[in-house]
């Protein structure tokens, strides 16, 4: 813009706020449209020249670039050998409890440390070759496109200078300035995942020394183990001779008493063998006449199942006949049930009425009781009082002669 002489231009140093403004910004009078119209024909003979000489360049650079991108290659498909193997011995770990297995967990630690400065030997060779053999092809190829864009810009700019304005121009590098900012964004997310993955780095760190203490106190565990292991068989050692020794003479007092039983047994055998060959004449006659028994059963048998069938056929004319003498006795059994339930009903009613003519016969015996022992009370109170009477006239006359005897 400073060879088109846009900064020193007048319109240039009073921006407005109006559409109207912003479109007069860009408008250029007809001899800086003519300036900036060979200058722009300038710059597109030099990028021509520029692309002639890339493009030869190019051809030169292409073996170099194939052979580091195979060894690039060759070093992620190992980096990503290493974190495969190292997932798979974390998950190793993690199932490995308990002291049974405190040897295999001690290896698969072993191995997990091994694993894991070899990906960050890779990665640090990873990131070496690509800091020293970037992609020259791919960057090549990225700026014959922008050198094409650039082209490309330039003549549109160049056509549309011809209406004496570059609106087409600015809109495209406001346009790239937006995605310039978008591609510092994504740069800024890119140190903060960094600084996150240098976090995680650290707190690995921390986990390997946490990791490396504990394996320390399981070899001091493990080392206190081994030696009760060998106090304890130098231990055993001693009892097992003594063992060994006493179960000798026990196997020597048990060779004589089996070879004893050995000849209890061969006397033993020759009687069975003899008992064997008895039993196996008794049991091929019997075989036999089992045999001719088993042929007389078949033809029994035979009988039986025609009887049998016959029997069934019979038998369940019968149970016809008795299902429906069954059906009658029910209905006879339902009617007299309701008889005997009427009689029933009407024998509780006479029995209610006696024992009511019973309670007041009984009352009116007791009442006829009451009576006589009433009658019975009056008449020995009666008595009584007689008695008394008497003797008080008794008493009264006695007390009479004492008086006159006294005269």
């Amino acid at each position: 813009s400073s060879h088109l002489g846009l900064q020193g231009h007048p319109r240039n140093r009073s921006l407005g706020t109006s559409p109207v403004a912003k479109m007069s910004l860009y408008t250029l009078s007809e001899v800086e449209a003519f300036r900036a119209q060979v200058l722009l024909e300038e710059a597109l003979k030099k990028l021509s020249f520029l692309t002639s000489i890339s493009t030869s360049a190019s051809v030169h650079g292409d073996e170099l670039t194939q052979f580091m991108g195979d060894e690039i290659s060759r070093i992620i498909q190992e980096q990503r050998d290493l974190e495969r193997k190292y997932e798979t011995l974390i998950a190793a770990r993690g199932q490995l409890k308990g002291l049974c297995n405190k040897t295999k967990f001690v290896e698969t630690q072993r191995e997990i440390q091994d694993v894991a400065h070899r990906l960050k030997e890779s990665n640090k060779s990873l990131c070496r070759n690509l800091k020293e053999n970037p992609n020259v092809a791919g960057n090549l190829l990225k700026m014959q496109a922008e050198r094409a864009q650039v082209q490309e810009w330039l003549e549109e700019t160049k056509s549309e200078l011809v209406e004496m304005s570059f609106n087409n121009l600015v809109s495209k590098v406001e346009a790239e300035r937006r995605e310039q900012e978008r591609l510092s964004e994504v740069k800024k997310k890119e140190r903060d995942a960094t600084t996150t993955v240098k976090q995680l780095e650290a707190e690995l760190q921390r986990e390997h020394a946490d990791n490396d203490r504990e394996t320390k106190a399981a070899n001091q565990e493990i080392k206190e183990l081994k030696e009760e292991l060998q106090k304890n068989k130098t231990i055993s050692d001693i009892e097992y001779k003594f063992e060994e020794k006493k179960l000798r003479a026990k196997e020597q007092s048990l060779l004589r008493i089996h070879a004893q039983m050995e000849k209890l047994l061969n006397e033993e055998y020759e009687s069975l063998r003899q008992a064997q060959a008895m039993e196996q004449t008794v049991h091929d006659r019997c075989h036999n006449f089992l045999e001719d028994r088993l042929h007389d059963l078949q033809a029994k048998k035979e009988q039986w199942q025609k009887d049998s069938d016959r029997e069934v056929n019979e038998r369940e004319v019968d149970l016809t006949l008795l299902g429906e003498r069954r059906q009658q006795c029910l209905q006879d059994l339902k009617e007299l049930e309701d008889k005997r339930n009427a009689e029933a009903e009407e024998h509780k009613a006479k029995e209610a009425e006696m024992r009511n003519a019973v309670l007041i016969e009984r009352q009116r015996r007791e009442q006829l009781q009451r009576m006589a022992d009433a009658v019975l009370f009056l008449q020995e109170e009666g008595r009584k009082y007689m008695e008394r009477i008497a003797a008080r006239r008794a008493a009264s006359k006695g007390k009479k002669g004492k008086k006159g005897k006294k005269k």
